[in-house]
């Protein structure tokens, strides 16, 4: 699906993975879930072997972080690489950022055995938060999500139901988790139905 729309003689617009396809949500007062996209985050791969300590180096001087080394995030200044394996990692820099993140990253890796490839408009983001968060999850998704295995901070590859994922537990408000799901755009509007429906028993509605 492209992300671009234009009319005969505009200049394109860049189009969420969502826009036009997603129901509305009508939501009780406080509702157990609260969905949303975030639309155009900038999303970069990041390939490279750390045991190059001029890789590293290199990487940090261009993002003002450490990349993690294990599963987990590094996080400065706005940007942040969430590790997906030994020698790959995903850059998330905030909104309509990739040009100026990927210039840093290909500018200080240049001559490096090392790959950026952006990935903004391949994958989009869906927000997921509140008090059962997580109990939705659970339905579809074969990880141990309890707080022992999945506490606020962990980055893991899976799947819900039949959709590949990168899922990132960023924080806790008042006890009700909040998560971000990085999911392919083609497979957007079905992981979003999915939430949304398994989601019904506790009421769902938009985030804030």
């Amino acid at each position: 699906m492209p992300d671009t729309i234009s009319a005969p003689g505009e200049s394109p617009a860049r189009r969420s993975a969502t826009a036009g396809l997603v129901r509305p949500l009508v939501a009780p007062a406080n509702p157990g879930i609260r969905l949303a996209e975030i639309a155009h985050e900038a999303k970069l791969n990041l390939r490279g072997d750390l045991a190059d300590a001029g890789f590293g180096a290199a990487v940090s001087g261009a993002l003002g972080l450490d990349l993690p080394v294990r599963p987990g995030i590094a996080a400065a200044d706005g940007v942040s690489a969430l590790w997906l394996g030994p020698t790959e990692w995903l850059v998330v820099g905030g909104v309509d950022r990739e040009a100026n993140l990927a210039g840093r990253l290909q500018g200080a890796l240049a001559g490096r055995h090392a790959a950026v490839t952006n990935v903004t408009d391949n994958w989009t983001v869906i927000a997921l938060a509140g008090p059962k968060a997580l109990d939705v999850l659970a339905k579809g998704c074969p990880l141990d999500l309890h707080p022992r295995a999945f506490p606020v901070g962990s980055v893991v590859q899976s799947m819900i139901v039949q959709a590949d994922v990168v899922l990132h537990r960023t924080d806790d408000v008042d006890g009700a988790p909040r998560l971000r799901i990085y999911v392919r755009r083609s497979f957007a509007q079905y992981l979003w139905d999915w939430l949304a429906d398994a989601a019904l028993e506790y009421g769902v509605g938009s985030t804030d």
